[in-house]
């Protein structure tokens, strides 16, 4: 039978057509010897390698089978004419890069590192080929893959039309290997990382690293022709080995611990990297990878990009990842965040309505943001409820326990906070559930609020208006009122407690119903992360959006 394989997560929707192949043989070393006009001569190196005895007996394996012309290529490139005049070691080497313990269909595929390491202690990487027109699945960018998932006893053959090699160099090599690195070789020489890149760790918990290069080219655009210029802008200390030295922090912060391929790192929001507590931001535009492409309270700072076609380079103890741009750490000093929770990406793909009229988000409609059922609304107007909101707008979350219509809770991606301690305030307009503002009637939800799994101690109820009071007296409550010339008590901000964020990132952040009744109508303005030595109560906000100071 046949099945598409598509929407690769990095490459877009191309259809390509995978071929799968049920059969009785009992396992993967007959199967290829029952048709050696295909793969005798892979079958050969089986045998030289001492393997074909537990290939032949019970247990769940994946192999990459090269055909026969895919050998003989191989061996060609190594002026040898037959597999059995390869050493044991060589064909060890070679079978156990094609070898996974453990069953993958192309189900498991992605575009990226497979999910299973092979029994050479190497990842192989997938990803698309085109050629003549064809799209087809390729693995380690040496090979395409003809035929799929041909089940037999002990495990699935994938047939692919050349043999695989596995990588041969350190990070260290790698780079030292490409004159259009030598700069940035020399760099880590200097500050000592080139000889922690260079070492193989037998502990797989250890050996991993992932390197964003920048070539000679990138750096000469950047001012910097020679490693001497380098040295002269970034050194602080004078002694690069020197971990507070800044051409070493330059350094580190290029290294990222773990193996990530392009597709994980679109995966996630962001990654650490060597400097302590420092990380690099990465998303995903259209096809195009970029890192540290951030909106910045309120300011847009454009991003790096990663060069696909130079990325993704397998080395013995990790990855390597070039970009088209120069780029450092940006040390930053804690800064008041207002996230406006009603201006994301999604609602101004939208100009019918961002700003102009409502409109319900399903789930999985927003990026990074996730809820357990039902819809979230975007609320627009000049009168009612948006009348007393920053920008007139506001996001309408329902939240409840028990009840089908509303979801138990909700997580949201932040935007970027520098790490430090703030005070946590949520700015929303209260509303009744049920009959009209300021009677007594109407459900009371009871929501605590958690960033990175941390609860803040006080929980919200979103019908509760504000006392009354002078500022600082309101203050010392926990609320403040923090929209400008707005004498309703019901636009009010509540002080929920205080966070120490441990790392310059996007954090989550989770509103979780715990207690009441359910409410559709809570409606969320702001969330601000407020430095705690710095003043709590300014700016203020208007319906026409300025901020007050």
């Amino acid at each position: 039978m046949t099945t598409i394989f598509g929407s690769l997560y990095l490459l877009g929707c191309t259809e390509i057509q995978i071929v799968e192949t049920t059969t009785t043989d009992v396992n993967m070393y007959s199967y290829l010897r029952k048709y050696p006009d295909k793969y005798s001569d892979f079958a050969t190196i089986l045998d030289r390698a001492g393997y074909a005895s537990f290939l032949d007996a019970y247990g769940a394996y994946t192999m990459f089978v090269p055909t026969n012309a895919g050998v003989q290529a191989f061996l060609k490139g190594i002026n040898k004419t037959s597999a059995d005049q390869l050493t044991v070691e060589e064909a060890k080497d070679i079978a156990k890069i094609h070898i996974i313990r453990d069953t993958l269909t192309t189900k498991s595929f992605k575009d990226g590192k497979l999910p299973l390491i092979t029994m050479y202690g190497q990842y192989l990487v997938g990803g698309v080929s085109f050629e003549n027109g064809i799209s087809s699945f390729s693995v380690n960018r040496q090979a395409s893959v003809t035929e799929s998932n041909i089940i037999v006893g002990n495990g699935i053959l994938h047939i692919i039309d050349k043999t695989l090699q596995p990588a041969k160099s350190s990070l260290s090599g790698m780079i030292e290997s490409n004159p259009n690195y030598s700069i940035f070789t020399q760099a880590l020489k200097e500050t000592g990382y080139y000889d922690s890149l260079k070492v193989v760790d037998e502990d797989l918990s250890k050996r991993w690293s992932t390197i964003i290069v920048e070539s000679n080219a990138v750096l000469n655009k950047a001012g910097f022709a020679t490693y001497d210029a380098l040295k002269k802008r970034y050194s602080t200390t004078g002694n690069p080995r020197l971990k507070t030295d800044s051409l070493n922090i330059y350094m580190a912060y290029h290294i990222l611990p773990g193996i990530k391929y392009l597709a994980d790192i679109i995966s996630a929001a962001s990654h650490l990297t060597k400097v302590p507590l420092e990380v690099v931001t990465s998303k995903l535009d259209g096809q195009t990878v970029l890192l540290n492409d951030v909106d910045f309270n309120g300011t847009y700072e454009p991003g790096v990009e990663l060069d696909r076609t130079l990325s993704d380079n397998a080395a013995t103890n990790g990855v390597l990842h070039n970009t088209n741009t120069h780029f450092v750490v940006k040390f930053r000093k804690p800064t008041p965040i207002h996230w406006k929770v009603s201006d994301f990406p999604e609602i101004r793909k939208l100009p019918a309505y961002f700003r102009k009229q409502g409109y319900a988000f399903t789930m999985g409609s927003i990026k990074d943001w996730s809820w357990q059922m039902n819809n979230i609304s975007y609320v627009y107007g000049t009168g009612g409820v948006t009348a007393t909101t920053y920008f007139n707008d506001c996001l309408q979350i329902p939240l409840g326990l028990g009840n089908a219509a509303r979801s138990n809770w909700i997580e949201m991606k932040t935007p970027l906070i520098v790490k430090g301690k703030y005070k946590v305030w949520i700015c929303y307009r209260a509303q009744k559930q049920s009959g009209s503002l300021g009677t007594t009637g109407g459900s009371v939800n009871i929501v605590q609020v958690s960033v990175n799994g941390e609860p803040l101690p006080r929980p919200v109820t979103f019908t509760d208006q504000a006392p009354t009071g002078t500022p600082g007296e309101l203050e010392s409550l926990g609320w403040k009122m923090y929209m400008n010339n707005v004498t309703s008590l019901f636009a009010c901000g509540r002080l929920l407690g205080t966070i120490d964020i441990k790392t310059t990132d996007r954090h989550n952040l989770r509103m979780q119903a715990i207690g009441g009744g359910g409410q559709n109508t809570n409606n969320v303005d702001l969330i601000q992360f407020i430095p705690v030595d710095m003043n709590q109560l300014s700016p203020r906000f208007t319906q026409s959006g300025l901020m007050v100071p």
